[in-house]
C-alpha cells in the first residue's frame, strides 16, 4: 500500500512559500528604500542615518517572516518532507547576518556619529572616519547577503516537488 503526501502538506507548504516571498520582497524593498535615501539626500550623514533606520525598523519584519519559515519548515521536516532541509541553512545565516547589522552595526555606529556630533564635526572628519567606514560597509555586505539568502530561499522553495511517497 502506498499512500501519498502530496496533498497533505499543500497548504503549509503554500504558506511557507508565500512567507519566503514577502521576504524577499521586503528584503528588496529595503535595498531600494536604502539607495534612494543615498540618491535623493546630498547629505551623506543623513542619507546614512535614514538608511540605517530604515533597515532596524524592516529588520523586525525580516526576522519575524524568517522565523515563521523556518519554525514551519522544521514541522515539515519532521513530517517527513526532507526536501525542506535546503532552506535551514539560508534561513539560519538570514537571522545570524540581520541580528547582526541591526543590533551590533547600526548601533555602534549611531554611536560614532553621535560622539562625532558631540565634538562638533561630522562623522567623516572625525578621528573615527576608518572605523565607521568599515561598519558601514559591513552593512552593506550584511544587506546584501540578506538579498541572497532570501532568493536562495524563494528560489529553492519554488521550484515544483516531485511526489513524496511513503513506502510501508
Amino acid at each position: 500500500m502506498v499512500e501519498t503526501f502530496q496533498d497533505q502538506y499543500r497548504l503549509a507548504y503554500r504558506i511557507l512559500r508565500f512567507s519566503s516571498y514577502l521576504l524577499l520582497g521586503g528584503v528588496i524593498a529595503q535595498f531600494f528604500s536604502c539607495l534612494s535615501a543615498y540618491l535623493i539626500i546630498s547629505d551623506s550623514q543623513a542619507a546614512g542615518m535614514l538608511a540605517h533606520i530604515l533597515i532596524q525598523h524592516l529588520s523586525y519584519y525580516i526576522l519575524g517572516c524568517t522565523f515563521i519559515a523556518l519554525s514551519l519548515a522544521n514541522v515539515l521536516i519532521k513530517r517527513e518532507q526532507y526536501g525542506l532541509r535546503v532552506i535551514r541553512m539560508p534561513a539560519l545565516v538570514l537571522i545570524l547576518v540581520t541580528a547582526t547589522s541591526s543590533f551590533l552595526l547600526i548601533p555602534r555606529m549611531d554611536f560614532l556619529r553621535e560622539t562625532a556630533l558631540l565634538d562638533g564635526m561630522p562623522v567623516a572628519l572625525s578621528p573615527f572616519a576608518n572605523y565607521f567606514a568599515i561598519l558601514n560597509g559591513l552593512t552593506f555586505v550584511s544587506v546584501a547577503t540578506q538579498m541572497i539568502c532570501c532568493g536562495l530561499m524563494a528560489w529553492r522553495l519554488s521550484k515544483p516537488r516531485s511526489t513524496q511517497v511513503a513506502p510501508y
